[in-house]
């Protein structure tokens, strides 16, 4: 009977694994659509993100659609990353396991469009903007010495890695209603995939249990998110240096079409061996909340220095799953599990004078909105950046970010390190 009921367990559980993507043990898993804020433009990554108020490429068509008033010229840009993400996980004090991803992946494409306008200016702008990124793999190695857990007292080696992202395909526009004052909005849709692979052997090499040798799981989650939403901005020039940004990005209902596979193998101390795999799909939604955004820029020294910071709040409680992914998980899953987070990116640019070159320095931080686990510190970046223009017309940046965060949940901590490489190229006439 005992044996009956450990099988039926460990069969049961790796349900979890087919919405979320799986870790060692039973406890409540991420959601990996939610935050993961990647960034955008190796302007705007160079300053730390700090762009609500500054808004003058294509980018801000993400960041602040008001902003696009303020380009003159046709704008034709691109840019592309690179990221490197390294995870070192300890189980129970155990030995530690290393593991790294790297990734390079589009980071934006589009262009924007001026028109004449009675007053001030009026632009139009079309393109892609890819701000979530999934790319990670995590290995798990050592014996769980917890009580309670599906693994405790076996010896664990996992490995789960993901990869994929979501990317907004957006039409908008900015215009100035008065002279001091931009208004902008665009309509974005949502759209990307993530593939979640979970390969986990937990063997009883003390003899915990007096029949089962081995547990093996393999499961993949193949997930494809499509969304509609929009977002509205505001840029105020409150005087001649300090200029005042704000942002409004509006809920989003992400469709989720998830489709799984799992096997699971167990062995017997008596050579006898269960196998037992599954497949299937499920469709949901993924309500996410209203995103509010403000920011200030500052220019000193003949406008040759700018300074900005920039506030973003969400309320991650205010998520919801319609319908629930899978029976196990609670309908106030996020308001248990979440918290509101308040984003925080500050940069500098000095624009060097008689060469056209810019430099640049950022802090940002974002929040982990996953409140299931113990955080020991948050995901900090510092940001470097380097900007040319060539004949005021072909402009080339290029920034470096580096951030590190830990966190850890029953027996497992987990200590990753980022590093993400934006290089960007923009063409005005």
């Amino acid at each position: 009977m005992r044996r009956l009921m450990r099988i039926t367990i460990a069969l049961a559980m790796m349900f979890t694994g087919f919405v979320f993507g799986s870790r060692v043990g039973v406890a409540q898993v991420e959601e990996i659509a939610i935050g993961h804020t990647f960034g955008l433009g190796a302007r705007t990554m160079g300053m730390g993100g700090a762009f609500l108020a500054v808004a003058d490429d294509f980018t801000t068509l993400y960041w602040n659609p008001a902003g696009l008033a303020q380009i003159r010229k046709f704008e034709l840009f691109g840019s592309l990353s690179h990221s490197k993400q390294d995870v070192e996980t300890e189980l129970t004090g155990d030995r530690a396991a290393a593991a790294e991803r790297s990734q390079t992946r589009p980071n934006s494409i589009g262009l924007v469009y001026p028109l004449s306008a009675t007053r001030g200016g009026f632009a139009l702008a079309l393109g892609y903007n890819r701000p979530q990124n999934f790319d990670s793999e995590i290995i798990v190695k050592g014996l769980d010495t917890s009580s309670g857990l599906l693994f405790s007292g076996l010896e664990v080696d996992e490995t789960t890695s993901n990869s994929g992202g979501i990317g907004i395909w957006s039409f908008g526009a900015g215009v100035f209603i008065s002279d001091s004052i931009l208004l902008g909005g665009s309509i974005d849709f949502w759209h990307g995939s993530s593939f979640n692979e979970l390969n986990s052997m937990a063997a009883d090499i003390n003899n915990v249990d007096e029949e089962i040798e081995r547990f093996t799981f393999h499961d993949t989650v193949d997930r494809e998110y499509t969304g509609l939403s929009g977002r509205v901005g505001m840029l105020a020039f409150a005087g001649e240096n300090v200029t005042l940004g704000g942002t409004v990005t509006l809920p989003v209902g992400l469709e989720v079409d998830a489709r799984w596979e799992q096997q699971t193998v167990v062995n017997l101390d008596n050579a006898e061996e269960i196998v037992e795999g599954d497949s299937g799909s499920i469709l949901f939604d993924i309500e996410r909340p209203f995103e509010f955004g403000g920011g200030v820029a500052i220019k000193l020294l003949e406008k040759r220095l700018t300074l900005a910071g920039d506030a973003q709040f969400t309320d991650w409680t205010q998520t919801e799953y319609d319908p629930q992914p899978a029976d196990d998980i609670p309908q106030n899953n996020f308001d248990r599990y979440y918290d509101s987070t308040i984003q925080i990116r500050v940069g500098a640019e000095y624009r060097i004078p008689g060469i056209e070159t810019s430099v640049r320095v950022g802090y940002f931080r974002d929040p982990i909105p996953f409140q299931d686990k113990e955080i020991e510190n948050d995901r900090d970046f510092l940001t470097v950046g380097v900007g040319k223009v060539f004949d005021q017309i072909i402009k080339f940046d290029i920034a470096y970010m580096r951030g590190s965060w830990k966190q850890s949940s029953s027996s497992l901590t987990e200590s990753q390190t980022a590093n993400r490489v934006f290089v960007s190229a923009g063409y005005r006439y």
